[in-house]
């Protein structure tokens, strides 16, 4: 429609020109009238609403190098319960001063614990002396199935070497 044809119904309907699409070529524009801009408005923000949100939730775990073994496997528990959620989790372990424990031994535990859920976003590194850190994340579909593959072939390889016969040197 011709923009003086809209203006003059404009006019004569008490109407208002709303912009709908600026991105289109042309631009699309419509003419509405108070109630149903404010409807309008309603919906979009009914559907931003319902819109996933992708916030990145970071969780943070520190503990010292001289953790006792059940309350490293607690830890890893409270990671692992977080790591289903889809949250990063940063993982910060301090030398204790009595501990000749490694720290990226600690870090090499927690994710052999749950190997089959999570990988390093960020290997493990030292941040300042005495304190390391590294975060994990959730496995992406694709690296979960290639694990998966990987620890099949694994399992037959060892089922295939317990099936062999042991040979016997002798000579009969």
């Amino acid at each position: 429609m011709h923009r003086a044809e809209a203006l003059r119904l404009m006019d004569e309907h008490n109407l208002k020109l709303v912009l709908l699409r600026e991105n289109a070529e042309p631009p699309v524009y419509r003419l509405m009238t108070g109630q149903q801009i404010h409807e309008e408005k309603l919906k979009r923000a009914e559907k931003e609403k319902a819109s996933p949100k992708t916030v990145l939730v970071q969780k943070e775990l520190s503990f010292s190098s001289a953790i006792a073994k059940n309350d490293l496997e607690t830890k890893t528990k409270q990671i692992t319960h977080w790591i289903e959620k889809k949250y990063h989790v940063k993982v910060t372990i301090r030398q204790a001063r009595d501990s000749n424990s490694d720290m990226f031994t600690l870090f090499d535990q927690i994710l052999e614990a749950m190997s089959d859920k999570a990988t390093y976003l960020s290997k493990p590194k030292a941040i300042k002396e005495g304190t390391s850190m590294c975060i994990l994340r959730h496995m992406s579909d694709k690296e979960l199935k290639a694990y998966q593959k990987m620890e099949k072939e694994k399992n037959s390889m060892v089922k295939k070497d317990e099936n062999e016969e042991p040979k016997s040197s002798e000579l009969h």
